[in-house]
């Protein structure tokens, strides 16, 4: 469950202060995607659950270069380090750590996703210029795709294991 708190910290960012919190969060967002595609392979699953975090790993450095450029047009080169929740803190991936269910680690990916694409649109809202909203909105549509991609793999996923899991009914 997204964080509401930290959901508030994010609104109240200023747009220039926002951008470099979460250009550092896509930089993480695309570690914890790596430890989760070593995660899935711990756990013995291998091809697409593999492959997906694999290329959520991937978009997140190419929005974190999306942004770091964005950021370096719009306020200069250096960006300032911005204190804020982390990834854990403004979602359960903290309970992770010590699960071993596919499902939960699914949940989280889909989560993250959730949280990106509701930081972009409140980017969207905050740009002041029509060229930087337009990026904002792209980057939360990816957000949006990636999140059908995971939601497909968790209906694949639970369809080929002939089980329904509590909690994670599509």
């Amino acid at each position: 469950m997204v964080d509401l708190e930290g959901m508030a910290f994010i609104e109240g960012l200023p747009l220039r202060e926002l951008l470099a919190y979460w250009i550092s969060l896509e930089g993480d967002k695309a570690l914890l995607y790596e430890r989760l595609s070593e995660k899935a392979k711990g756990m013995g699953i291998e091809g697409a659950v593999c492959d997906m975090f694999k290329l959520l790993s991937q978009e997140a450095r190419r929005h974190e270069r999306k942004l770091r450029n964005l950021y370096t047009k719009k306020f200069g080169t250096e960006v300032p380090s911005v204190s804020g929740p982390s990834l854990e803190e403004l979602s359960e991936i903290k309970n992770l750590e010590d699960e071993n269910d596919v499902f939960a680690v699914l949940k989280c990916a889909l989560e993250l996703e959730e949280v990106a694409e509701r930081v972009y649109s409140i980017l969207a809202e905050k740009a002041d210029g029509e060229s930087m909203r337009a990026i904002f909105s792209y980057l939360g549509s990816t957000e949006r795709l990636h999140e059908r991609a995971v939601e497909s793999l968790i209906r694949d996923y639970d369809y080929r294991n002939g089980v329904r899991k509590r909690g994670m009914e599509a």
